[in-house]
């Protein structure tokens, strides 16, 4: 073969490598911007989910503090209606939470809430369930907000339902 031809056909396969290379990395670089956006969008997702669980803790604060009404009355159809309201609402935002152990967290205090109401609500044992409720997911919140990791030691007050 010619030098020339020869010239030529390595001139024109560094040519095709070339674009295949700039060609790959551009589709990587695409893949990986989509990836980066997909988590800036969840991560946003679960910062405003947090900040939603952190107000509806304060509201079943306020719920539960006020006590539990005589059963046969008609305040405590609504007592119970307003707590079941705020424990679908807290339920609603652990959907938007990635992480697992958030998820799992908040739907047992969201069980226990609304299985349990007038246990969560009695006054007795010093501090009251809500209180540690309430607390424990501003606790996880906390940790949502900040980007750390799950705080284990709220599981104490969680034992497995299993």
């Amino acid at each position: 073969m010619e030098p020339e031809t020869m010239a030529a056909l390595f001139g024109l396969g560094g040519t095709l490598v070339g674009a295949v290379v700039s060609t790959g990395a551009v589709i990587w670089q695409q893949h990986k911007t989509a990836h980066e956006a997909e988590r800036t969008h969840l991560s946003g997702l679960a910062e405003a989910a947090a900040n939603e669980c952190i107000q509806i803790t304060y509201k079943l604060h306020k719920h539960f503090a006020e006590g539990v009404p005589d059963r046969n009355s008609s305040a405590y159809y609504t007592w119970a209606s307003v707590g079941e309201e705020l424990c679908r609402a807290l339920e609603e935002q652990a959907l938007r939470f990635h992480d697992k152990a958030v998820r799992d967290f908040l739907e047992r205090c969201h069980a226990e809430m609304y299985v349990r109401p007038e246990f969560v609500a009695d006054p007795e044992p010093w501090p009251p369930r809500y209180i540690v409720i309430a607390s424990d997911i501003r606790t996880v919140m906390g940790t949502v907000l900040r980007r750390q990791s799950f705080p284990r030691d709220v599981w104490e007050h969680y034992p497995n339902p299993s």
